[in-house]
């Protein structure tokens, strides 16, 4: 029987404790043994540390990283360093694994000849089982400029974040996330996804993505301005090297504007960042029409900008209603 290639699963912690008994559960579970599983501590506090070698002790395949606390870009750079998987997927330490997930992503990638594979995803608060009758389903193989489009107009629930998906390690070659920016998913997914000719999708949940309002991007923080510089690189990318992508990239930009200027008209309160609220309301009203008349632009963004034509104070006015609570707002 011919052997299979390994995945190494990457999983970075921060103050985990919580959730990375379920995390590293469903990690160590996976029906695909031939897996290592290297669990970056980020400096944490709490018993993170503890729990990791507690299961590293237990099981060989768990393999701990230490470092002081530099975010989850340098942890996940961190560990590519050191992985010997012919593969990479990466777990977030409050997320969870289905039994069969790498096992699904792998057989995709084999099946299709495709070196990156997206997994369907679930989230919720608490951890939900997946129907296993669902587990066997074809990938669907499809152009990479076909996904990046999804993930710019974010539809089909395709997403830029690293978890949930399978590459291979040529797909990441001298690949590394941004350690100074919390949006290193949405400013790095298209550099790699642009180097695929074509890239397999399995409608399957493979993934549990757990709110937890005490994440970074359920909270809002002058670093999540970052946002607007990572959309305007992702902008002036696609002007280069996909012009036909650029309606796609321009919708994203301005989706960030929105997000960003009403969480500002909320919590900015002194009015400490005005100058970034003008630079998104003069960006708004430059790319608004453009996206209005794009039917492949959500509806969500084409309320908004209908909203915006009523003008500043009215857009304001409605912005705690869509951001007052604790949702991603990203």
């Amino acid at each position: 029987m011919l052997s299979r290639p390994m995945v190494s699963i990457i999983i970075p912690a921060f103050n985990a404790e919580k959730y990375l008994r379920e995390c590293l559960d469903s990690a160590v579970g996976q029906t695909c043994h031939d897996i290592e599983i290297i669990v970056v501590d980020d400096g944490s506090t709490d018993s993170t540390g503890r729990i990791i070698a507690e299961y590293a002790a237990r099981d060989s395949r768990v393999k701990p990283l230490f470092q002081r606390q530099s975010g989850v870009s340098a942890a996940r750079n961190a560990a590519l360093r050191v992985a010997g998987g012919e593969w990479v997927s990466f777990l977030d330490s409050d997320d969870v694994l289905y039994p069969r997930s790498i096992e699904m992503l792998l057989n995709a990638a084999l099946d299709s000849g495709c070196d990156l594979v997206y997994g369907g995803w679930l989230r919720g608060v608490e951890f939900r089982p997946v129907d296993e009758a669902r587990t066997d389903v074809r990938p669907r193989v499809c152009d990479r400029l076909d996904v990046i489009e999804k993930v710019l107009y974010q539809s089909e629930g395709i997403v830029p974040a690293p978890w949930g998906k399978l590459y291979s390690r040529e797909c990441l070659r001298d690949v590394c996330f941004d350690e100074g920016c919390i949006y290193e998913d949405l400013d790095i997914f298209y550099k790699v996804e642009g180097r695929n000719g074509k890239i397999a999708l399995i409608d399957a949940p493979v993934y549990f993505y757990r709110d937890t309002p005490g994440s970074l991007t359920n909270q809002f923080s002058p670093a999540r301005l970052d946002v607007l510089k990572v959309t305007s690189r992702l902008e002036d990318f696609m002007a280069v090297s996909y012009p036909s992508l650029l309606p796609a990239a321009r919708d994203r930009r301005l989706s960030a504007c929105f997000n960003m200027y009403c969480l500002l008209a909320i919590h900015d309160r002194a009015g400490e960042h005005a100058h970034v609220s003008r630079e998104c309301w003069e960006l708004i009203k430059r790319y608004r029409l453009e996206s209005l008349k794009n039917p492949r632009v959500r509806l969500k963004n084409k309320l908004g900008i209908i909203i915006s034509y009523l003008g500043e104070r009215v857009l304001k006015a409605v912005a705690p209603l869509v951001y007052g609570s604790s949702k991603k707002n990203s």
